[in-house]
């Protein structure tokens, strides 16, 4: 069994040297070029692309708090907002190992029960998949013939990766609303899982599902609730998937605000089926892969950067003060 756990770990800093390979060998030619674009960003674009960063947390804060509020009133946006970038510095931190445990964490130190804590934690994550599931779509039942016509290998892999997604998360979600099914996944599990290791594994599923029915009871139970959840994470989606447009169309006027967000919502839905740690390198791939046709290497590459920062950096930076934060304030307390 341990041989098992290293071979995948083997194989995951494999995958990511491959795709930091490929996404190295794609901009090698033009790095000199995307540091003088890179230069000339504007302070205001900066700004823009910081402020909209932000506001995403805050959005995504705002549909933590209507997730938990069937067992929490005392949960605020702002607190939803700062287990997001707690759990993006322990993202960055521990190369994508320690996520759902910070951010459950960050949960039971507001008084949510950790199998609770643990279901918002999974729900939050589908929850973003679903968004960039709708929005990618509607764009493929929309714009279907642009998109072919430009690249039909891309439309059939997106269309593949939207049913593997959906299969995810429908199997998540039947698992959880299905008790006599969960048992039988874990009976099935447990009889093909004969390492010690593997059979931990199962029984961790296992409590991550309980946990996920616990939060699906408390959101299904008020349906406004859970239309209101679903429109927040349309919005908060939204709040990152308009920054290519606007970091692009200073120098390509003719792109499409609407095609731009379908775009990145296909990056979203490829680079998510891509096994690689914290999302880092399969999402950088797919989207120089996608963006370059229309934009070139250079202002793909700027563009990407900039995306990062936002989603990546930006959440990153916060987590990193109030980690800081709230450790002052454990040593001032115990003194």
């Amino acid at each position: 069994m341990k041989s098992l756990v290293l071979s995948k770990d083997f194989l995951k800093g494999i995958l990511f040297t491959s795709f930091i390979a490929l996404v190295l060998y794609y901009l090698w030619p033009s790095f000199g070029d995307i540091f003088l674009e890179l230069k000339e960003i504007s302070f205001i674009l900066l700004l823009l692309v910081s402020l909209l960063g932000i506001l995403y947390q805050y959005f995504e804060g705002q549909m933590v708090k209507e997730t938990v509020h069937s067992f929490t009133k005392e949960f605020s946006a702002f607190d939803g907002m700062f287990a997001s970038c707690y759990s993006a510095f322990y993202r960055v931190v521990t190369f994508g190992a320690g996520t759902i445990f910070a951010e459950i964490n960050f949960y039971h130190r507001k008084k949510i029960p950790v199998s609770q804590g643990v279901g918002v934690a999974i729900f939050r994550f589908m929850l973003f998949k679903t968004a960039a599931l709708s929005i990618a779509i509607l764009g493929l039942i929309f714009h279907f013939t642009y998109f072919y016509q430009m690249s039909s290998q891309m439309v059939w892999f997106t269309l593949l990766a939207i049913i593997v997604n959906f299969l995810i998360n429908g199997i998540l979600m039947m698992t959880a609303l299905n008790t006599k099914l969960q048992v039988l996944l874990v009976r099935f599990s447990h009889h093909f899982a004969k390492g010690e290791k593997a059979r931990k594994f199962v029984d961790q599923t296992n409590l991550q599902i309980n946990g996920l029915r616990k939060t699906l009871k408390g959101v299904l139970k008020d349906k406004e609730r859970l239309c209101f959840i679903y429109f927040w994470s349309i919005v908060k989606a939204l709040t990152w998937f308009i920054l290519p447009y606007l970091c692009l169309i200073g120098d390509h006027p003719d792109l499409s605000l609407v095609k731009s967000i379908i775009l990145i919502s296909f990056v979203t839905v490829l680079s998510g089926i891509i096994p690689s740690p914290a999302g880092i390198g399969s999402f950088e791939f797919v989207y120089l892969l996608i963006f370059r046709p229309y934009v070139g290497t250079v202002d793909a590459a700027s563009s990407l950067l900039l995306y990062r920062f936002a989603s990546f950096i930006l959440p990153f930076l916060i987590g990193l003060i109030y980690v800081i934060v709230t450790k002052k304030e454990v040593i001032k307390n115990h003194h």
